[in-house]
């Protein structure tokens, strides 16, 4: 198997800006496709040559809830790839708590684009990998020969993706799952549906929220990582984001990526990229190398 190199090119580092309650973003190579992966063509959709899975989560400390991501006209929230996000185009949707649990082991439907507030099936939490320390939910059985690739950067690499996902795969299951309310936003629609081929969620006057109190991670007493977004795509991720979360008094901070209005507090982690590259494959004639975040 080739070896994978990691390329950061994240523009502001999330954990040097930290500000009250928002620690930053975290973005997680879930998963990387394989040639088998892409075998399920006619079942479930275009799944390019190197596409890895990226999950958007916002970094909270404990006792702080999710409560939106927005866009506005004076900054507007965007998510967009150099490739084209894929969508699953038998049982995919514009956000997981709606795909059924019975289609999640079917072929690739676990890689489908969306976004969320917090869920990452209908009847899981989206959970960083690196902080999984459970085996796969007996309940999800992935059908024979997909998703299985790993992938090894190093002898001394420990790296989430060095593990299948039947050791550890993202997810949590809980008894309450927060309810993704979308509101305003027919991008989402063109972006993320099953049957759409787009490289830009782009949204100026809307947002997807958790109404209520808001939602925390399934590690919320400790680091309180909330899942946000789901991306798969074979090019490079960049993100641009406004997010309001609550805090433990009961009150709203709205963090904005540039140009702040009224209230909203300016913070740089909101705004970035991110990328994977196959060595040798996508930079033809160049020797990769690792670049540290700046």
């Amino acid at each position: 198997m080739k070896s994978l190199l990691l390329i950061y090119s994240i523009l502001i580092s999330s954990f040097i800006f930290a500000q009250p309650g928002l620690q930053g973003i975290f973005v997680e190579p879930y998963y990387v496709t394989s040639k088998e992966d892409q075998k399920s063509l006619n079942a479930g959709g275009v799944l390019e040559d190197g596409s890895v899975t990226y999950r958007i989560f916002v970094d909270l400390e404990p006792g702080y809830r999710f409560q939106a991501a927005y866009g506005s006209p004076d900054h507007a929230l965007e998510i967009s790839s150099t490739s084209y996000f894929y969508n699953h185009n038998h049982s995919g949707n514009t956000h997981p708590n709606v795909i059924p649990e019975r289609d999640l082991a079917r072929n690739v439907t676990l890689l489908d684009s969306w976004v969320t507030a917090g869920a990452a099936t209908e009847n899981h939490l989206g959970i960083p990998r690196k902080y999984d320390f459970l085996a796969q939910d007996a309940h999800l059985r992935f059908q024979s020969g997909y998703m299985a690739n790993t992938v090894k950067l190093g002898d001394a690499d420990t790296s989430p993706l060095t593990f299948p996902l039947t050791q550890c795969d993202g997810l949590a299951r809980a008894a309450l799952i927060p309810a993704t309310t979308i509101y305003n936003m027919d991008s989402v629609g063109w972006a993320l549906s099953s049957v759409t081929r787009a490289k830009r969620l782009y949204v100026d006057n809307g947002a997807w929220a958790c109404m209520g109190k808001g939602s925390v991670g399934a590690d919320s007493t400790s680091g309180n990582h909330v899942l946000i977004a789901q991306i798969t795509t074979a090019g490079e991720l960049s993100y641009k984001l406004n997010i309001m979360i609550g805090t433990p008094e009961g009150k709203s901070i709205q963090y904005v990526y540039a140009n702040p209005q009224d209230r909203e507090v300016l913070h740089p982690a909101l705004t970035g990229n991110f990328v994977w590259r196959a060595e040798g494959r996508q930079e033809k004639g160049r020797k990769g190398k690792k670049t540290k975040t700046k």
